[in-house]
Formats: C-alpha cells, structure tokens, sequence
C-alpha cells in the first residue's frame, strides 16, 4: 500500500524536482515550502526529503534534520510577520491529506479567529486522568 502511496506523493514529487512548490528553504535532507491551502499568510510545512509517512518512521538523526528545519523557518516568520506566537502541528497516520510526514508551521496574529490545538479534537473523555495515565505509563518502552 505505501509503495503506491509513495508513487504518487506530491511531497515526494516536490523535493525531487518533478513538480514545482513554494520552496522557502532547503538543504540536503529537508525542504521548507507554503501549504497551498494556508490558514494565514506564512503558513509553512516542512518535510524531510525522504519518503517517510509517520513521525516514528524518521531516525533520531532524520528527526532532529526536520525540527532544525522548522527552528530555521519559524525565526524566518518571525522576522517577516513580526510575530513570535506559533501554531506547530504534525498530523500523524491522518486521515486526510497528504501520506507524507510534514509539519505546520503556521503563525498566530491576534484576532486571527484560530484556537489553541485541543480545541481541533473533540471526543468525551471518559475515563479518570489518573487511569488514562497508567494505561499509557505501562506501554512506555
């Protein structure tokens, strides 16, 4: 199934040059570009390179390559936005979208009618935090 998906990535399409993209940065492993459906001007998603679908599917090394990445675009935001307030998010195993490990860097200007990120989610909760917290403690590995 990823083959497929892999074949027909415009993310991958992007970084190799087969199609063109609003490329803001790039270096070896990693590229910088405009979403083409932004929420606000500046809106940004950085992706590696490589063809990776979930945040656990990068090395350590890949990762960190990413997240220095998005360290570079948000200071350039900030500089160009005059803004130092973020919305940062990854889309993990989505349901929508593109099948291809990015994440948005999307600047917050006062009155921009955005929230803070729990308020994408809404499903009841319905279990205590402290069992919530054990369940997931026991998985740790």
């Amino acid at each position: 199934m990823f083959l497929n998906l892999m074949r027909d990535c415009i993310f991958c399409d992007i970084a190799s040059g087969k199609k063109p993209g609003y490329i803001l940065y790039q270096d070896k492993t990693t590229m910088a570009l405009l979403d083409i459906c932004p929420s606000v001007e500046g809106h940004a998603m950085v992706i590696p390179k490589k063809h990776l679908v979930t945040i656990l599917d990068p090395s350590q090394n890949e990762l960190g390559e990413v997240f220095t990445t998005v360290k570079k675009v948000i200071k350039a935001l900030q500089t160009t936005y005059a803004t130092d307030k973020f919305t940062i998010g990854i889309n993990h195993g989505e349901y929508f979208g593109v099948p291809h490990l990015h994440i948005h860097v999307i600047p917050r200007f006062e009155g921009d009618s955005g929230g803070i990120i729990q308020t994408i989610v809404k499903k009841e909760v319905k279990e205590d935090l402290e069992t919530i917290k054990n369940n997931i403690k026991k998985n740790f590995k």
